[in-house]
């Protein structure tokens, strides 16, 4: 019976380990899932790119087509948060945040790092993710979904590190 279970236990550790590791994230938009059209994209990329030239900070967007094979969305956006080792953000500042969406799934999931978690809540994720990314996602406009989000997200960080109000006015495209 013990050598049942030590088999059970160790064939269980051998498939979580053969979980392929999401794609490595290499810009600030990575649209895996090819659903974002490229006008929103540069934008994305300019909020993002504006955003960590002013605080440092580091947001990236990816899409996928699904979590699958991992259990769960946020199984997977821990495992896409750390980068293959890299991670996102800056060495020992943990300022990086992930926007990841399943497109298949029907879920969005934010990935923060414990200095913008002052900012980016789970209840401001949500909020973010149901009321200015779905209606988008509703009607099959996902990069006009990707971007209002982003723009929320990048706004909230913004206000959060005081940023002056022509500073703030040109990071969220206001």
């Amino acid at each position: 019976m013990l050598l049942h279970i030590v088999c059970v236990c160790l064939l269980a550790v051998a498939t979580a380990q053969a979980q392929p590791l999401p794609p490595e994230l290499t810009q600030p938009v990575n649209d895996f899932a090819r659903v974002i059209d490229s006008a929103s994209a540069r934008e994305i990329e300019s909020l993002i790119r504006s955003l960590q030239q002013t605080t440092g900070d580091v947001v990236v967007v990816a899409t996928i087509d699904t979590f699958a094979p991992y259990g769960t969305l946020d199984e997977y956006a821990v495992k896409m948060f750390e980068n293959h080792g890299r991670g996102i953000g800056e060495r020992g500042r943990d300022n990086g945040l992930l926007i990841l969406v399943a497109i298949k799934d029907r879920r969005v999931r934010f990935e923060v790092g414990y200095e913008l978690e002052q900012f980016i809540t789970d209840g401001f994720s949500g909020q973010t993710s149901r009321e200015d990314m779905a209606p988008y996602f509703r009607n099959g406009e996902y990069g006009e979904g990707v971007l209002a989000g982003t723009q929320r997200v990048i706004s909230r960080i913004a206000q959060g590190r005081n940023l002056t109000r022509g500073t703030f006015r040109e990071i969220a495209g206001n």
